[in-house]
């Protein structure tokens, strides 16, 4: 019976050769959209759950007014000896330059003369691998961390320096080959759903042994990353709760800070690792994470589009109703019960939706190389596990998208059809009409949602920052310790034809900034958290920013050498609400060494951070050594040849380490690269699902064309013109689009203005993007509805009516 009604089901398929195209090219349209889609969408819920008791990992974090990921190093391994509950915890940093920037060290192998600079270096406890799931393949992950000289690297690194050689006993060059390392072990490659990513790891044992009594492994210092891993069944809130009381035990809180803490839901807070990757806003985060709206955003454009592709097949199949009719009158005379018609028009349903999977496994494999190259990431198609998936899923679209059209069907009296009087009811025509409206509001927040990502994306890039982003070339000093003379290299570079200026600094637009508190001499009390960055005299015109008040350094004035300090407009209205700073002392507390100076200028306010976050205070400081990037300000004409004199000047000044540059607009531009992602993504499903949309369109057209042929034949008789059949056979779709527009308008406005929320500075929503969405979505069905509406026009009245 089943194999009857699927051969039943084959032979009407083919027997409609261009309705069941139309069908198949809709649905496996949504379904390739909504698999890749799918595929993003769990990568990105994955973060961090391949590790053993995922559940039971927590990161501590430091939430005060300007909540942030470090904590103490001391305090990892302090809670495992005094709580019970807490089966593990490790403590764990990057190797840093000067104002938190990730240090650069230069490798290589002894054998061979390459030499490579790295910067994905962590120092970790000896209990990393009791916390965290990052297998070895060599070496005892027990002992490999109690080295001193040991030194941990992953598969790539092995085989970059190794080659197939064992690399376990091996040994590296570091730096300028005054020390060497010892290969103590070998990881696997971290996950791309890892918060965090390393190619080495150090012990802590080797850091401390360089530098024992430096405070930065006390308690007094807020700078590592601690994680724990509680025992099963452990409340984590309860624990929680009790860490500011133990915490006194080894920072000398005052009672008011405490209660002050307690007061505001302030102090150390668990952090599922879980949750990390995509709800997590902190400040110097291991990496840039994900955003959970961004996931919610592309799954309901996933299921919109879904949604339109089925919504396709329902109105296609119930709209081909007429010429159903008769065949389902017959079977119905013949003795075809309800439900024997019903489980038919389900098998075609299925087939149909089964060969829509088929299709779409090719466009899947043709769309991933550039939905990889969008989302940054490796997707691969498993025939295996993807292929069930596939099929399950065609299948269950087949019957839900086949119900009602089955049921519709199904329920036709052949006492009519037979009679000629019944072929398509009213109350189908308006399911068929609301189907209608619906899938082009759907299309309506796709493309207007679409259109505002765009606008913000560039208004972001477009923004006055409040520096000279263009024409500036950064380049990356990878020497911490600057061997050689910075004067002497900016000197060079100025020589360079069309450079005007050169500056040195820590920290540049764009990234992290080291954070410490500054108070007013005559106000101890009332300190301030500012962003930090030593610059040198320079700064201002290499980075065109522009002085408010007062001065900038000088070259002239030793006394800016180490007593002078420069402060955002933001920092000055902080730290002197009642008037100008200019003149005034200050005190600058850095992790427990205390500096004191006098504020000898004021810059304008400039986005040295993205526009997710209001513009913070800032304070800058002359450096003379340790800088990390040089920025180069220079026309761009005749670049390759300026780069060419750069890198020249540079090998130089660091002949060890290998030539880098960047332009700093593109490095600003990265800090959006999670929104331009989604926003590629969402432009090109949203050209999927209006074409879906149309296609479905197309469809219903021509079937409309076919039921209205002698209606139209009969007006052309009376005297219709080519005018009055367009807007005959366009006016009722045009109602239902601006209908769908009407509708669709509201719901999209406040998803966008939800998710501009994200943004500190935003483009408004002007209803002119609604407007013209709506638009570009009537002239879409217009030319999509085109076709047919031209062949009416041309029909010759005397073929169509010669029979009636």
């Amino acid at each position: 019976m089943l194999l009857n009604y699927l051969n039943i089901a084959v032979r009407n398929l083919l027997k409609s050769k261009l309705h069941t195209a139309i069908n198949v090219l809709g649905l496996s349209l949504g379904i390739a959209s909504v698999f890749l889609i799918t595929l993003y969408i769990r990568h990105e819920l994955s973060y961090d759950r391949f590790h053993a008791g995922a559940e039971n990992l927590y990161r501590i974090a430091w939430v005060n007014n300007n909540p942030q990921t470090r904590t103490p190093h001391p305090m990892a391994q302090a809670l495992v000896s005094d709580f019970p509950e807490v089966e593990s915890a490790v403590s764990l940093t990057p190797l840093w330059a000067a104002g938190l920037t990730r240090a650069t060290h230069a490798f290589r192998n002894p054998q061979r003369a390459e030499r490579y600079d790295e910067r994905n270096i962590l120092a970790v406890d000896t209990t990393f691998f009791d916390v965290f799931d990052f297998p070895l393949v060599r070496g005892d992950a027990k002992t490999a961390l109690k080295s001193i000289n040991g030194l941990l690297i992953s598969e790539s690194m092995a085989k970059k320096y190794f080659g197939d050689e064992d690399p376990m006993g091996k040994q590296l060059m570091v730096d300028s080959d005054t020390y060497m390392v010892e290969v103590v072990g070998v990881f696997k490659d971290v996950p791309e759903n890892a918060h965090f990513h390393f190619d080495f790891l150090v012990s802590y044992l080797r850091e401390k042994s360089l530098d024992e009594d430096n405070e930065y492994y006390s308690w007094a210092d807020f700078g590592h990353f601690n994680y724990l891993k509680l025992r099963p069944g452990t409340d984590a809130k309860a624990l929680e709760a009790r860490l500011m009381a133990w915490s006194k035990k080894y920072i000398d809180w005052s009672e008011e800070s405490l209660r002050y803490y307690a007061t505001n839901n302030l102090g150390f807070k668990l952090q599922p690792v879980t949750d990390i990757h995509l709800h997590s806003r902190l400040r110097w985060e291991l990496e840039p994470n994900g955003n959970i709206e961004y996931v919610y955003i592309l799954a309901i454009a996933a299921l919109l589009t879904l949604v339109i592709a089925c919504v396709n097949f329902m109105n296609l199949s119930t709209a081909r109703s007429a010429e159903r009719a008769k065949e389902i009158g017959v079977r119905k005379t013949l003795g075809a019960y309800k439900g024997q018609l019903s489980v038919q028009f389900l098998a075609e349903s299925v087939v149909l939706a089964l060969i829509a999977i088929a299709v779409s496994v090719l466009f899947i494999e043709v769309s991933l190389p550039f939905f990889n190259h969008t989302t940054g990431l490796s997707f691969q198609l498993q025939y295996g596990k993807h292929l069930i998936v596939l099929v399950a899923l065609g299948t269950g679209i087949g019957i839900v998208a086949g119900v009602y059209p089955a049921l519709y069907l199904s329920g036709i009296r052949p006492s009519l059809v037979l009679k000629g009087r019944q072929a398509q009811s009213p109350a189908g025509a308006g399911m068929r009409k609301t189907l209608v409206v619906f899938q082009f509001s759907i299309s309506m927040v796709l493309i207007s949602s679409a259109v505002i990502i765009f606008n913000q994306l560039e208004f972001l890039r477009n923004k006055n920052l409040g520096f000279g982003k263009e024409e500036a070339i950064v380049i990356p000093l990878k020497n911490e310790n600057n061997t050689g003379d910075f004067q002497t290299l900016q000197t060079e570079l100025l020589k360079i034809n069309g450079v005007s200026a050169v500056s040195g600094t820590t920290n540049i637009p764009g990234m992290q900034f080291n954070q410490n508190s500054i108070s007013a001499v005559d106000r101890p009390e009332d300190d301030i958290d500012v962003s930090e960055a030593y610059v040198d005299y320079d700064f201002l015109q290499a980075l065109d920013i522009k002085l408010a008040q007062g001065r900038f350094f000088l070259r002239e004035n030793p006394s800016d050498k180490s007593g002078a300090f420069v402060l955002n407009e933001t920092a000055a209205r902080q730290l002197y609400p009642e008037g100008s700073p200019l003149g005034r002392e200050l005190v600058w507390d850095r992790d427990g060494h205390v500096s004191r100076g006098t504020i000898i200028g004021i810059v304008q306010d400039f986005h040295f951070q993205s526009l997710h976050e209001p513009i913070r205070p800032l304070l800058l400081s002359l450096g003379r050594k340790n800088f990390n990037f040089v920025v180069i300000r220079t026309s761009l004409q005749d670049l390759d040849a300026k780069l060419a004199a750069v890198e020249k000047a540079y090998r130089q000044y660091e002949p060890m380490f290998a030539f880098e540059f960047s332009f700093l607009e593109d490095h600003l531009n990265r800090q959006y690269a999670s929104e331009i992602r989604t926003g590629n993504i969402m432009a090109a499903f949203s050209v999927i699902a209006i074409f879906i949309a149309c296609i479905g369109l197309f469809g219903m057209s021509m079937l409309t064309f076919q039921h209205r042929v002698k209606e139209v034949s009969v007006r052309k008789v009376l005297g219709a013109t080519a005018l009055n059949l367009l807007v005959l056979l366009l006016g009722n779709f045009t109602r239902l689009i601006v209908i769908a527009v009407v509708v669709a308008t509201p719901f999209a406005w406040w998803t966008m203005d939800r998710w501009l929320d994200n943004f500190s500075y935003q483009v408004s929503i002007s209803p002119l993007v609604f407007l013209i969405a709506g638009l570009a979505l009537v002239v879409i069905s217009w030319i999509t509805l085109s076709y047919f509406t031209v062949r009416a026009s041309k029909l010759n009245p005397a073929e169509t009516l010669k029979n009636e």
